[in-house]
């Protein structure tokens, strides 16, 4: 049975990113439909992302500062995790951030339909309804924010053992006396600080000869030297060559800094992968990278009118620039529904985008890094102000934490920031707006800073650029 759809713009996937571009569009006036085919509604950052993993960190981090409390002249008890009450804690607010998003995509502003969707054409998608039931819908414009999963590493033994990956985390399922985390970036890094918080011996396993790829590596030198003082362990140059599982234990068989290692729970945090397999986006032609849907700074793939936002396409797999990739795919859809060509484009920021990891200290880099400024040639001025020579950072205990900013050598106009230190990822903003507002080092000085606060050494550090300006 065919059915052709009277949608003007269809988005497929009904996490951040697309409930954001359905909800603009519908406020635009256009007739939307959402097509969603996971069973619960909400998302990856709701459901198995950000806030679960961040409730978790958060009674991680109050375990810590019980525990680190002598530093600050306060005798405790070591603290005891109750596992039950924290999941009571985790299961009421997951259900409540919930139902907030169910209702909004429930109330009518668009339609939700509920199953798989499929492109037969450029314009057309099969839906493989929760019955079996397969229509096809057609629409003048889409959206793709299908979101991403877990990378799953080939590995002998791996099959039908009972290992975790972030989506398993969040729900917290044990609390393991030694764990063993595949992978050093974000995920995996966030994850052993969540754990060494909250009690559990913590072994990282990383491939390469550094932790966290993605920083600058000041910045994961820092953060690893204040990762081994608490305990965390690292094999760097390591891989795991088979593992087996004997109903209560991991043995992984390893090739590298160590032989063996033995764990209660093997955590994969190996990275994740666009979302895209199962589209048929090869059979029409669009332009893709390891799956990801490559898009332009209008959230525009190859096709000109079909968009695509969040972790399936975009270079920075963060919620909030998800959102407002998605916000920026309707616009432009409705420009181009509505034929209004003389209506600005809108567009979404590359060079300002910021991405931040709760580990603790926290770390944070916002447009150009150090990494990528020397990779491309591009000439900097680069300023630094430490968290143990900064008022509040001394008072708080920073042990390794710094800020930095990069700035044109000519113009001074602020290009970058990155930090790895208390609170860095909340204090971040001011930097992420100067940069995105093209504020000189000059122009961001004007901006008072109270005294005492963690916020002032962003300030020390672009007192440095002008400096060496000067």
């Amino acid at each position: 049975m065919k059915e052709v759809s009277p949608f003007e713009l269809l988005v497929i996937g009904g996490g951040s990113a697309g409930h954001a571009a359905a909800r603009t569009a519908a406020s635009l006036g256009l007739r939307t439909a959402l097509v969603e085919s996971a069973e619960t509604l909400g998302g990856l950052c709701i459901l198995r992302g950000c806030m679960p993993s961040k409730t978790l960190i958060e009674t991680a981090n109050r375990m810590r500062i019980i525990r680190d409390g002598a530093r600050f002249g306060i005798r405790s008890q070591e603290p005891v995790l109750d596992i039950e009450k924290l999941r009571e804690r985790l299961h009421l607010l997951i259900d409540d951030f919930r139902r907030d998003r169910v209702q909004a995509m429930e109330s009518g502003a668009y339609a939700l339909l509920r199953g798989s969707a499929r492109f037969i054409s450029p314009r057309g998608i099969e839906l493989r309804g929760p019955d079996d039931t397969l229509t096809t819908h057609e629409a003048g414009a889409f959206v793709i924010a299908t979101g991403s999963h877990p990378v799953i590493p080939e590995i002998p033994g791996l099959d039908g053992t009972p290992f975790w990956t972030s989506d398993d985390v969040v729900r917290l399922p044990s609390l393991p006396a030694h764990i063993a985390i595949l992978g050093a970036g974000a995920i995996g890094m966030e994850c052993a600080h969540l754990f060494e918080g909250l009690g559990s011996r913590v072994t990282v396993i990383a491939r390469g000869d550094s932790i966290m790829g993605d920083s600058d590596p000041d910045i994961a030198t820092a953060l690893e030297k204040e990762s081994c003082e608490r305990g965390i362990a690292f094999l760097k140059k390591t891989t795991v060559e088979s593992l087996r599982h004997d109903g209560s234990s991991f043995h992984l068989t390893l090739k590298g800094a160590a032989a063996a290692l033995e764990a209660d729970a093997l955590l994969l945090a190996t990275g994740r992968t666009p979302a895209t397999a199962g589209l048929d986006l090869e059979k029409i032609g669009i332009a893709l990278e390891k799956g990801r849907i490559l898009i332009d700074e209008r959230a525009t793939s190859s096709f000109s009118h079909i968009f695509a936002a969040g972790d399936c396409a975009s270079p920075f797999p963060v919620v909030h620039l998800a959102v407002i990739q998605g916000e920026v795919a309707a616009r432009n859809a409705a420009r181009l529904l509505r034929h209004d060509h003389l209506a600005p484009t809108a567009e979404w920021n590359r060079h300002s985008a910021m991405s931040a990891w709760f580990t603790e200290p926290q770390c944070v880099r916002i447009g150009l890094s150090e990494t990528q400024a020397a990779e491309e040639n591009v000439p900097i001025l680069v300023a630094r102000q430490s968290y143990v020579d900064h008022g509040k950072g001394a008072i708080t205990g920073s042990r390794h934490g710094f800020v930095k900013v990069l700035a044109d050598p000519e113009t001074g106009r602020l290009l970058g920031a990155a930090a790895v230190g208390p609170e860095v990822v909340e204090t971040a903003h001011l930097l992420q707006a100067a940069i995105e507002l093209q504020l000189s080092a000059a122009a961001y000085l004007a901006i008072p800073h109270y005294h005492p606060t963690l916020a002032e050494a962003w300030s020390r550090a672009v007192e440095g650029i002008e400096a060496q300006r000067s």
